[in-house]
């Protein structure tokens, strides 16, 4: 069955839908939007974090998972993020996450302006959501968003590579130089300003 392409669509009916379909999609308010390609930065950089994540999830009963488990953040969307660390219930045949508690992004020019508005806003009001990870691929920034006791968002901004990233809910922590190893990834350039010794008169 292929993916109507402006037909809204039912939660059940996409995944019906998108099942051994070789193109990604997500649904966003009942329409199933093809997803882009990643480059090799991209999948690298989710890569290493998965590999980070997955020994300290399994001592916390959680799973971390890649980019083919979805997420539900209302009743007509589901969002694929490139991470998900889901603490809820085993359940093998479930289509979705039962209890994401970490939600990683990996972002591109191309991506970027979603994953920082619309996604980022969904996934906050996911009422199990305890942290979302926005990790930029082509430049050494990521911002990380996490949820306070009382239900506000604070965001922290990291781009030294060596500055430990806290995940209370692993009971870990991440630095840039794991999420970015083995690529070649510089820090947004910073602008040089010459001073003159002179002193204005």
């Amino acid at each position: 069955m292929g993916v109507p392409g402006h037909e809204k669509l039912t939660i059940e009916e996409f995944f019906a839908a998108i099942s051994g379909s070789e193109i990604r999609y997500e649904l966003v308010n009942g329409i199933a939007y093809a997803m882009a390609g990643a480059k090799e930065g991209h999948n690298v950089i989710c890569s290493n974090v998965q590999t980070a994540f997955v020994p300290a999830g399994k001592q916390k009963g959680c799973r971390t998972t890649s980019s083919d488990t979805a997420v539900q953040t209302g009743p007509d969307t589901v969002r694929y993020p490139d991470v998900v660390v889901d603490c809820g219930p085993p359940n093998a045949a479930a289509m979705t996450a039962s209890r994401p508690a970490i939600i990683v992004e990996v972002s591109s020019p191309g991506t970027a302006v979603f994953d920082y508005g619309a996604k980022l806003r969904e996934y906050q009001a996911v009422e199990s959501v305890e942290m979302v990870m926005q990790i930029e691929s082509e430049i050494a920034l990521v911002k990380v968003h996490r949820r306070q006791t009382n239900g506000t968002w604070l965001e922290d901004t990291f781009e030294a590579f060596d500055v430990a990233i806290p995940l209370p809910t692993l009971g870990m922590s991440i630095t840039l130089n794991e999420i970015y190893d083995t690529l070649d990834v510089k820090p947004r350039p910073r602008l040089q300003v010459v001073r003159s010794d002179h002193t204005p008169r």
